[in-house]
């Protein structure tokens, strides 16, 4: 994407989604579910009592905020054993276990009925013993019959996303997750395979952020991250 910072300089930054580092911690930005996740439903409803359905979500989280946030974004969700249909899931409260493990709870559909819907979740994140982020937890109705979504070691892949912002008159500040502190900041004037170059600034690390600050002086610049 290109983001125009004045008329005359143009950057861009550049990420994608790439494998989990060793040891994962949860930290602040972006995660993905792995293709071919699935989630167990459970109602009293339906003829069997339960089905499992896929699942994809994108998930960003801010454990910087007080409380500790999170935002879902989920194309198939579901409900009641109705049809899949997109949903934002935000929550109400998050914080942090002593074992490590994070916990965020609220409103399963509080985008749709601001009001309260009277469906909750209640999800937990934590590194398996192999060095996977995972996600487990359900998403229940607290009214008067069964409704049940399961959600059980679902792995979650971090997003390499690059943040920027101006850090004077003539430079930028580039931030990413320390969880992508072994991969080196490239940057080049076209988006050709060929050509990038990596950035030699010095870098510093304030909590779960790395980032460099860059001299604004090409007319456009895009950046990326990249494993060597």
């Amino acid at each position: 994407m290109r983001q125009q910072l004045t008329p005359s300089a143009a950057f861009s930054i550049l990420a994608g989604l790439l494998a989990w580092p060793a040891d994962a911690a949860l930290e602040s930005g972006v995660y993905q579910t792995l293709p071919g996740a699935t989630v167990e439903e459970r109602l009293d409803q339906t003829p069997n009592g339960s089905r499992v359905v896929p699942f994809r979500a994108t998930l960003t989280f801010d454990l910087t905020a007080n409380p500790s946030s999170l935002t879902a974004l989920i194309p198939n969700a579901v409900l009641e054993g109705g049809d899949p249909f997109p949903l934002t899931v935000r929550s109400s409260f998050g914080g942090q276990f002593m074992d490590g493990t994070y916990s965020f709870t609220g409103d399963y559909l509080r985008d749709i009925h601001p009001a309260g819907s009277q469906y909750e979740f209640d999800w937990r994140f934590s590194a398996s013993a192999d060095g996977r982020m995972v996600w487990n937890g359900t998403t229940y109705w607290t009214g008067g019959h069964i409704w049940l979504v399961t959600i059980s070691n679902i792995t979650l892949v971090p997003q390499a996303r690059l943040s920027i912002a101006r850090a004077g008159t003539a430079s930028i500040q580039i931030t990413w997750a320390t969880n992508f502190s072994d991969h080196v900041l490239e940057y080049s004037t076209s988006l050709a395979a060929a050509g990038w170059s990596s950035v030699t600034n010095a870098g510093t690390t304030v909590g779960d952020r790395r980032s460099v600050t860059v001299d604004t002086d090409a007319s456009q610049r895009f950046y990326r991250l990249r494993k060597p």
